[in-house]
């Protein structure tokens, strides 16, 4: 499409978070823009770089940079969504690339059905060819190649109604990272929306560990799931969900050598319920039907416990 082509409508405006990782985002932004998808904008959110990713707007003059004035975390996506123009969201995280016409005629065509909130995409490491990231709870070897109702989001390759994350209330602004995405789809399924993972609409994970500490997924998963539940979730679940949840992180903890890290998450996420339950949304009774229907497909414990306690390390 050249830039005098007339553009209609803009249906999807694609929001790319990054920090640090000039490198992987002219990745990114280069594989962008040989899309042909005539309805389509680029907005990238510069998470407050030491290099500031306008560096490359001249490469790249028909998209929009903004930036952060801080490092805030995943929460920077939500300046990105507030300036988006399109209909639906595709968020993508800074090493993900491979998004085509295709998939985004295929998101187009699942998001009319008005019911659905949100479109998790299938995530594949590069290095490998297989599959990566998967955070929603059935088994990945049985469920990768099947679509099924999902409260997790992967929330750099995910598709949103922009609509219904406005409804939700975008990202938390405490959490910084790690579980910002099932806090985001608790909300989201809360109003009535319906989230999906397809596994014909995929991207690929490059995975650059540069700007990511070695200790951050044992203390933010940890800190981040007492607020999760505290600002979300009915007694009976958010027990369960919490004592599952930190009591994996306090195995993986001792056994990485992160001890210190988990229970410093458990004091600063103690410490943070009073602002979280300011925030707190309980989820209805029909959204926990729901949610424990999707509980029915997780694995029971000894299959985590083959494939994750004897797996050293924890990548997102």
């Amino acid at each position: 499409m050249s830039s005098g082509d007339y553009v209609p409508t803009i249906h999807f405006s694609v929001v790319i978070l990054t920090y640090n990782r000039q490198a992987c985002l002219r990745h990114v932004l280069s594989d962008l823009a040989t899309l042909r998808y005539p309805s389509i904008e680029v907005i990238v959110v510069d998470n407050n770089s030491e290099i500031p990713a306008t560096v490359l707007q001249s490469e790249f003059p028909n998209f929009k940079f903004l930036k952060s004035n801080a490092n805030i975390g995943t929460a920077a996506r939500n300046i990105g969504f507030m300036q988006a123009s399109g209909e639906y969201i595709v968020s993508l995280d800074d090493d993900l690339y491979g998004l085509t016409d295709q998939s985004l005629e295929a998101l187009y065509r699942y998001f009319q059905d008005p019911k659905l909130g949100a479109v998790c995409f299938k995530v594949i490491e590069e290095a490998t060819g297989t599959l990566t990231n998967w955070v929603h709870h059935r088994p990945a070897e049985v469920f990768e190649n099947r679509s099924f109702p999902t409260y997790e989001i992967t929330e750099g390759a995910v598709a949103f109604r922009k609509e219904a994350v406005a409804r939700a209330g975008y990202y938390p602004e405490t959490f910084f990272i790690s579980h910002e995405g099932p806090d985001l789809a608790f909300r989201i399924l809360d109003l009535g929306y319906e989230i999906v993972y397809v596994p014909d609409v995929s991207v690929v994970h490059s995975y650059s560990p540069h700007g990511r500490a070695s200790w951050r997924n044992y203390y933010y998963d940890t800190r981040n799931t007492f607020w999760l539940v505290f600002r979300n979730c009915p007694f009976g679940f958010g027990s369960r969900l919490l004592i599952r949840q930190t009591g994996a992180m306090f195995i993986y903890s001792c056994r990485d050598g992160f001890f210190r890290w988990w229970l410093k998450g458990v004091y600063d996420g103690l410490l943070g319920l009073p602002e979280a339950i300011q925030h707190r949304r309980k989820m209805g009774r029909e959204t926990m039907k729901r949610i424990w229907a999707m509980e029915s497909d997780r694995p029971g414990l000894m299959y985590l416990i083959r494939r994750r306690l004897f797996q050293r390390g924890i990548k997102l």
